[in-house]
């Protein structure tokens, strides 16, 4: 099933190559099979269609999460955050952001985990509305 929507994906942007909502859902379905490489591939290219989109960098965070590149995660986790509530902190401070500890670890996870099921929700939502 899940092939058949990265597919259906696939086809979507061979008409609309730089649709970020399409690449974001492609690039969540890579999440779900564990390529996460060809995800934050997805994702990235969704950022350049769409630098605002929090949801997409909470998505690529959970990529950089579960290929044990914590800190690259926590920075996209950040600007997740400065993107959705106007955050205080600088890009700077994203690029400087480290995971310092195991509780670092755990709350990233928990985050990106409720993050990513409220993405998926909205995203539900937003078809039926259509």
């Amino acid at each position: 099933m899940i092939l058949d929507f990265i597919k259906s994906c696939d086809e979507a942007l061979a008409h609309e190559p730089s649709n970020a909502q399409i690449m974001r859902l492609r690039g969540l379905m890579y999440n779900v099979l564990g390529e996460y490489d060809k995800a934050l591939s997805d994702f990235e290219q969704a950022i350049k269609s769409a630098p605002a989109d929090a949801v997409t960098y909470y998505l690529k965070s959970e990529s950089h999460y579960r290929k044990d590149e914590f800190n690259k995660a926590k920075q996209d986790y950040m600007r997740a955050l400065k993107l959705q509530q106007d955050a205080k902190f600088t890009e700077e401070d994203i690029i400087k952001a480290t995971v310092t500890d195991s509780n670092d670890l755990k709350e990233i996870k928990t985050v990106i985990e409720f993050e990513k099921e409220q993405a998926i929700l909205k995203f539900f939502e937003a078809l039926g509305s259509n």
